[in-house]
């Protein structure tokens, strides 16, 4: 069984997308010939804020047959507890700053530098680990293989950038300070990954604008969808229809579309639009609400399993394009195809999220106000009938993007190496 080494920062218990992926690593890959050891933090059950405190903050090595996961103690830095109070903000974004700049000379800069000591800790005592992977965000974790590729010269090492928002495609911040911010990190990231054996990524277009920039090849692991993670049973209010969107709000998007169709047929059915957990852009959905006269609902950030239990109601799961990143799977389009609940994408990205809503026969492609009117009134007429819209999926074809066969692909491109 050959050994790779997985450093994450983001990993369950926490309740981020960025702890899925390599969770399903370290749950799938031993069935594929590798056996996974995850160095993270620790985090609290469930946990959906980067700084709150850590209830258990104790060194602790889990090992089993699959796999072993060492998880360090959370610095809770100056930087961090600055987050607490937003008049702070500038000072914070200050050290972050500083922090991002000194890391490209010293590793004990970092306020998770007990990571280099670790992975260096368990390469010493481990001969028979192929590679090192070190999923990005935070990207100063590629600074940290970086420097182990210079001791252990014989290992092999990937930088993953885990989804397109962790590239620099998107800019959602323009004040002066953040923009520095974005601009040293864009100049590091090819330093980092200068020595790097190959880089993961999760689209085609992603790899394309990497291997550009960082002089290196890629591979696409997508992130995928994982049966295990769901027990979904579906329960829709029979006299109103609930579309639902999960997942942070970017400036990219369009919801005028699905706005105007409800705003007018609001006199035909009760349609209520729920946002869920929309992160950094809430301001954006807050004027959607005084603005339109339709119900909107905002839902605070929810687990995984809070989630799950609040989409058992509905009828249509929101999905838009992203106009700066087109060509790149979102990660919410795997699990709202997981849930079963039929997808709208209004309007479409014409390319990777509207192939795959086709092809696995598993929702709604609506690009005019019209087009997005007549899948509603499709759905009200259902409703009117005391039904639901059932779709005949093709899981044949969408079990490929399942995270044990993205796994799967991990592993075969580890055989490579």
């Amino acid at each position: 069984m050959k050994k790779v080494l997985i450093i994450s920062y983001f990993f369950p218990p926490a309740n981020f997308v960025g702890a899925e992926r390599t969770a399903a690593w370290a749950k799938y890959l031993y069935e594929f010939g590798y056996y996974p050891i995850i160095i993270t933090r620790n985090w609290n059950e469930n946990q959906t804020d980067l700084t709150d405190r850590v209830i258990n903050n104790d060194y602790s090595i889990e090992k089993t047959d699959q796999y072993e996961i060492r998880r360090l103690p959370y610095k809770h830095s100056l930087r961090d507890k600055l987050a607490e109070a937003k008049r702070f903000r500038l000072l914070q974004k200050g050290l972050t700053l500083k922090e991002l700049i000194l890391s490209n000379f010293f590793i004990s800069s970092l306020p998770y530098a007990n990571f280099y000591d670790e992975a260096k800790s368990v390469l010493k005592k481990e001969n028979d680990i192929v590679a090192v992977i070190a999923s990005g965000r935070p990207f100063q974790s590629f600074a940290i293989v970086h420097q182990l590729k210079k001791e252990f010269s014989k290992i092999k090492w990937i930088p993953d950038y885990r989804d397109e928002w962790t590239t620099h495609s998107r800019k959602e911040h323009n004040s002066l300070l953040q923009n520095l911010i974005n601009k040293i990190e864009e100049k590091s990231e090819p330093k980092w990954a200068s020595n790097a054996d190959l880089f993961l990524t999760v689209s085609n277009v992603v790899k394309d604008n990497l291997e550009n920039s960082l002089k290196t090849n890629g591979r696409v692991i997508l992130n995928g969808f994982d049966h295990s993670s769901i027990d979904f049973n579906y329960h829709p209010i029979k006299n109103e229809i609930n579309i639902m969107y999960a997942g942070t709000i970017y400036l990219d998007q369009d919801f005028s579309i699905i706005i105007n169709a409800i705003e007018a047929l609001k006199n035909e059915f009760k349609i209520i639009l729920h946002f869920i957990g929309v992160g950094l852009n809430q301001n954006l959905i807050e004027s959607l609400i005084i603005e339109n006269n339709i119900e909107i609902k905002l839902i605070p950030r929810l687990s995984k399993v809070e989630l799950y239990e609040y989409l058992t109601i509905a009828d249509l799961l929101l999905l838009t394009s992203y106009s700066k990143t087109i060509g790149s799977y979102p990660v919410k389009i795997f699990e709202y195809y997981n849930s079963k609940i039929p997808i709208i994408l209004t309007p479409s990205d014409r390319r990777v999220m509207e192939d795959f809503i086709l092809k696995t026969n598993s929702g709604f492609i609506a690009n005019t106000e019209e087009e997005c009117k007549e899948v509603l009134l499709r759905l009200i007429e259902q409703k009117k009938e005391g039904k639901s819209i059932q779709l005949e999926r093709n899981t044949e074809y969408g079990e490929q993007f399942s995270r044990k066969n993205q796994t799967k692909r991990l592993a075969e491109i580890l055989d490579t190496l």
